[in-house]
């Protein structure tokens, strides 16, 4: 089962029972709670009753036929309301009234006139001066024929001479009682539903931010710079900076191993043509000999000192991860990288063609560009043969800035096309079959790539093209 279900699962089942509980807890209170508004509303009206017949009692009206009749009318009195949705057509109450040792004189329902109803709650406890309510069964049998009763004392000066007590069955108050808890129900099933929703979508949400932290840390690479960031996550984010940390130390564990490895092969090379033009130099030999192995001790000392520069110069490049872009006229540094590279246009009698527009502005770093651009023209001056061409055409387009340096010589073999940029790669020069330190190109890629830019190899119908693509420069509004 995925983290997601779990996480959904637990929450779910947290939630029904609490729902379950709560419920239950609320829908035994409704019904208390609808025959407490029950009795507050027959205690009213039966003190307001009490005061009307008070002084029917007092003048012994009570069994006349005029006031039967005028309680009857009122009871049987057509009603047309609407109720918590329910329609009520009729008076649902009735009454009774005792004098002041308890015996009924009137009753509504003309069934208890003449009985001693003394010792019945609510007439017992209203002659003695207290509230007086009960509820009692019409049938033992049947838990739903409960009669609620509320009595109030009739006063004449401060005697109380009668009891007037009003009814309402259970049967009445039940409608409002299911109404109630069925509402109930629907309103606690649909926030159920909803929190069920929202725990999924937050379940979903923390399954897919574990996702991402996941991958984060299974395919992050050197060149990934941007590490992820949560904004309702502190503890996810604290998580990102770990395996980050984690990933640096790592990664710097590696650097140094590879470094060290390749770095030991790249001078194993050199140093043992040092060391055997050196044990040779030793011997007694003709002049000539020594000054070629003088020479190639020289050369190879000169391969070293370049390697160690392009190594620190790598190294210091990949350990800056933000380059400090400003608005750079690629142009300008593209003459600039020619200006210095003129001696050896010259030594070696190569003609620069240069197409470039008078302005080609670009947002970069210009210290890395122009040491990318100048690998650029050293790898071209290298394979381009003695009184051949460097061509140089500079265009904007509509979604990039473009940069070809293309020259005349040999195709670079199919082999070799994917190799180029990898590190300490490289191809013999076409006229001393020489290697360079094979960082060049390397570098140049990653120059390229901290400027969100590309750079691309092929081969053309004359020689060799490298392609660059910068973005296109979106000048900001003062």
């Amino acid at each position: 089962m995925s983290i997601f279900l779990r996480i959904w699962a637990a929450f779910a089942i947290v939630l029904l029972v609490g729902a379950y509980v709560t419920i239950n807890a609320l829908q035994d209170q409704v019904k208390p709670s609808v025959k407490q508004a029950i009795e507050d509303t027959l205690a009213d009206n039966a003190n307001l009753i009490s005061a009307l017949v008070a002084d029917d009692l007092k003048n012994q009206r009570l069994q006349t036929p005029e006031f039967q009749e005028k309680i009857a009318q009122i009871l049987a009195r057509p009603l047309r309301a609407r109720i918590w949705e329910r329609d009520k057509d009729s008076v649902s109450q009735q009454l009774y009234i005792t004098d002041d040792q308890g015996i009924v004189l009137y009753d509504s329902q003309g069934q208890a006139t003449g009985q001693n109803y003394s010792q019945w709650n609510d007439v017992y406890l209203t002659l003695q001066g207290r509230y007086g309510v009960r509820s009692t069964r019409s049938n033992p049998e049947d838990v739903n024929s409960s009669v609620m009763y509320v009595a109030a004392p009739i006063m004449d000066k401060q005697r109380i001479i009668g009891v007037v007590s009003l009814s309402k069955a259970g049967r009445a108050m039940q409608p409002f009682i299911e109404r109630a808890q069925q509402q109930m129900l629907k309103q606690g099933a649909i926030v159920v539903v909803l929190s069920l929703f929202f725990s999924a979508l937050v379940a979903w949400w923390l399954r897919h931010a574990i996702y991402q932290v996941a991958q984060y840390a299974l395919t992050l690479s050197p060149l990934q710079r941007k590490p992820l960031h949560f904004w309702a996550a502190q503890e996810l984010n604290q998580l990102i900076v770990a395996i980050d940390q984690m990933r640096q130390q790592l990664e710097g564990k590696e650097y140094v191993e590879n470094y060290v490895h390749t770095l030991t092969h790249e001078l194993k090379s050199p140093l043992t043509a040092i060391q055997a033009s050196a044990e040779l130099l030793q011997d007694e030999l003709p002049t000539e000999d020594r000054l070629r192995f003088c020479d190639n001790i020289q050369q190879q000392t000169d391969k070293l000192k370049r390697l160690i520069d392009h190594l620190l110069l790598l190294a210091r490049l990949e350990k800056q991860q933000l380059l400090v872009k400003t608005t750079v006229d690629l142009t300008v540094v593209m003459q600039k990288v020619l200006a210095d590279k003129a001696p050896q246009f010259q030594q070696r009698q190569i003609q620069c063609q240069l197409e470039l527009p008078q302005h080609l502005l670009i947002e970069a770093e210009s210290f890395w560009l122009e040491q990318a651009l100048s690998n650029i023209i050293d790898n071209a001056l290298d394979f381009t043969p003695v009184g051949k061409k460097i061509l140089i055409h500079g265009e904007k387009q509509a979604t990039s800035i473009n940069l070809t340096i293309q020259n005349q010589g040999q195709h670079i073999p199919d082999y070799a096309l994917t190799q180029l940029f990898n590190r300490y790669y490289s191809l013999p020069r076409p006229d001393t079959q020489r290697k360079s330190t094979g960082l060049g190109l390397t570098l140049v890629k990653e120059v390229m790539h901290l400027h969100q830019a590309t750079v691309v190899i092929t081969n053309v119908e004359e020689g060799v093209a490298v392609r660059l693509c910068f973005p296109v420069f979106i000048e900001k509004s003062p």
